[in-house]
Parts: C-alpha cells; structure tokens; sequence
C-alpha cells in the first residue's frame, strides 16, 4: 500500500509532529509500504521537494481563504493551481491512501484531494486543539468549518490518547463510534540503545520541548528553585519565543549557572540528553495529546515527573514509570522534583518499569497498528 502523510509541519521544523512523521514513514517503509509526505512551505525559502533521509518530501504553500488581504488574494490567484500539483504528486507516486497527521492546512488540502479522488482518507488528531501556539482553533472559524468537514469526510479518525479523541469530538459536537480508535504515539526504543550520555558536570533534571507557553517551562524553573534541590542542575532543550524571558527568571531566582537553556536539540543530541539525565520533568500547563518526549524518557529508562493533562496520564503512570502532579501546582511539582531527586532508588525502579512499558510503544508496533487499519478501511471502501 503506497501511503502519503499529510503532515501539519515538518523538519527542519523540531516538534513532535515532525518526528512522529518521520519515525512512522521511515517504520511504513521498513514494512514495504512506500511512503511519501506532504506539508506546508514554510518559510518559503525551503525547496519544495527533497530526499529527506530517503522519504520524498513535498512542500506545497497550503494557502488558506483567510487572513490579511495579501493571504485571501494570494489563495485566490493559487490555490487551484496548488491543488493540480498535489494531485499530481499523488498520481506519480500511485497513492493508495491517504492519512493526516495533525490537522491544520494540510487537512484542508487532503479533505479536497479525497473529493477530487475518493482515495481511502485517515485523520488523526494530535492535540491541536490546545497545543498549538497560535491557538488557531480558537481563532480561525475557517478552521473549525475545515475540522469538522474533514472528520465527515475521513474513512476513519484516530487520536494519539483518549483524552484527544474525546476533545475533538467535544469540540465538533458529534462522536464518531463507528469510524473512530485509539492510536498511541510512540518512540524509536533502540535509539537509545549504546548513546554516549550528554556530559555535564553535574547530575542533571531534562526538559526539552517549544520554548512556547503550553509547555509550561515557566513552571517548572519556578518549581526546581522552590524543591530545594542541590544535588542537580536543570537543562531546558528547545527554541521558541519564550527563551529570554526564562532565562530571566532563572537569573532572578538566583539560579543563574544552575539552570540552562540548551536551544535547539537535534535527535543524537536529545538522545543523548535523555540518557545523561537522572529524571525528566514534563510540565504541560495544558493538555497534550500524547507527548512523544513522555514515551522517549521511558526508552531511556529515566522517571518522568509530569503534570496529568490531556494524554500524560494515558503513557506516565503515577507511581509506577513517574510521578504525576495536577497541572500548574508549583508546590506540588517541586515536591515530585525533591522526592526524585533525593531518591535514586526510586528514579531506577520508575525508570525501569518506564522502559519496559515504552516497549509497546515502539514504532513498528504503532506502525503494525495503523497498516492493519489501513488495509480494513481499503477493505471496507472496496466492499
């Protein structure tokens, strides 16, 4: 079965979406399903088509009917055009089916090249309802007709936790129980299999993540000064709007020198960081879908204090792979931090039971789990 991703943002673009997207093409491919993937031009000096690590890579302007005067008209004068090239990449590379990996324009794109085809359509949610930093579901009335007109049109719709599934169908006002799963995200396990630890001087607390509200960085500094914690220093990995002002308030907590701010990790770096630290914190001040950093600091055998939003508690189980605090709770996060960090008998007995629950997380799994779905919706459509 020849599959296009349609994704909503791609490398060199960091976040993870963009690594759940080449995980799963790369775990398609491995299973002899060729895979190709689709997203957004942006910013617009990016070529639009590349051999990225072997997986053809498009990038189409995935232009939209609103905004500024500029953006309507552009989309006016284009967008027909835009759509010919896309199909077109979907006949060449003789596309069996098509799945959406967290929706924004690129669902907008796929919803009009399954009218225009009838090619077999998946839709999974990923969280975009309240990670998304420009809040675009909150903001766009285009957007929201686009969501609920594109979970009409979709063979079949997953949602990366529970939690997720449940808001989008809250959201939209209908449940879709007969065309609707549960589809974890997941990790590359062996990744982490013989990575040199990331050196510091120190025993260290990793966080990594956009550098952007929603992720609750501000929190977590606020925490690590509040738990007391000496033995250990705090790396944020990550860019993002946000990293002026923490390093600010690191330095006016007196934690200047104790806490660092890493910027941009590429994989063998964050891999690294992950097996280096003694624990990782995690605190999304609102719901995730289903963190893919969750799942990689189970592979790395580390323990995870993290805040129960969204679909945290469906990976992290309180008590057995981390710690679970309520979202926003300060005290409560620097308590999780102090216990950890004082206790290392502790951290390994977590960190061992995470590592051996990211087993079921692995990509091919996930993979096996999405091909078998494809083939029962290319089934049903055939029937």
């Amino acid at each position: 079965m020849n599959v296009a991703i349609f994704a909503s943002a791609f490398y060199p673009s960091l976040g993870g979406v963009e690594e759940l997207v080449r995980q799963l093409a790369h775990a398609f491919i491995a299973k002899g399903s060729p895979t190709i993937i689709l997203t957004n031009r942006w910013p617009r000096s990016l070529p639009d088509f590349e051999q990225f690590e072997g997986i053809p890579l498009y990038r189409l302007p995935f232009r939209v009917p609103e905004g500024s005067f500029k953006a309507r008209f552009n989309y006016r004068l284009t967008h027909r055009a835009i759509e010919r090239q896309m199909l077109a990449i979907l006949k060449r590379h003789r596309i069996d089916l098509m799945h959406v990996q967290c929706i924004s324009s690129n669902g907008y794109y796929a919803m009009l090249a399954k009218q225009a085809t009838g090619l077999p359509l998946v839709v999974t949610a990923q969280g975009e309802l309240t990670m998304d930093a420009g809040r675009l579901y909150q903001t766009s009335a285009f957007a929201n007709r686009v969501l609920r007109e594109l979970l009409e049109e979709a063979d079949y719709i997953t949602g990366c936790s529970r939690k997720t599934l449940d808001d989008v169908e809250k959201h939209v006002g209908k449940t879709y129980p007969r065309k609707s799963a549960v589809i974890f995200n997941g990790a590359n396990i062996a990744e982490f299999d013989g990575v040199e630890p990331f050196a510091h001087p120190r025993p260290y607390i990793l966080g990594i993540g956009r550098l952007v509200p929603q992720k609750g960085f501000d929190v977590l500094i606020d925490a690590y000064a509040r738990s007391g914690v000496q033995t250990h220093d705090l790396l944020i990995a990550g860019d993002g709007p946000e990293r002026q002002s923490l390093e600010a308030q690191a330095r006016q907590c007196g934690l200047d020198g104790r806490v660092r701010l890493l910027g941009r990790a590429d994989r063998t770096a964050a891999a690294a960081l992950f097996r280096g630290c003694s624990f990782f914190a995690l605190p999304s001040r609102t719901d995730e879908g289903l963190p893919l950093v969750s799942v990689e600091a189970m592979a790395a055998a580390k323990a995870v204090i993290g805040c129960a939003v969204g679909g945290v508690p469906e990976s992290v189980l309180d008590n057995q792979t981390g710690l679970l605090v309520p979202h926003e709770n300060v005290d409560a996060l620097a308590r999780g931090i102090a216990l950890l960090g004082d206790d290392v008998d502790l951290r390994c007995r977590l960190g061992e039971a995470g590592r051996h629950r990211a087993a079921s997380f692995d990509w091919p799994a996930i993979a096996d789990q999405y091909l078998e779905l494809y083939r029962r919706v290319a089934r049903r459509l055939g029937e």
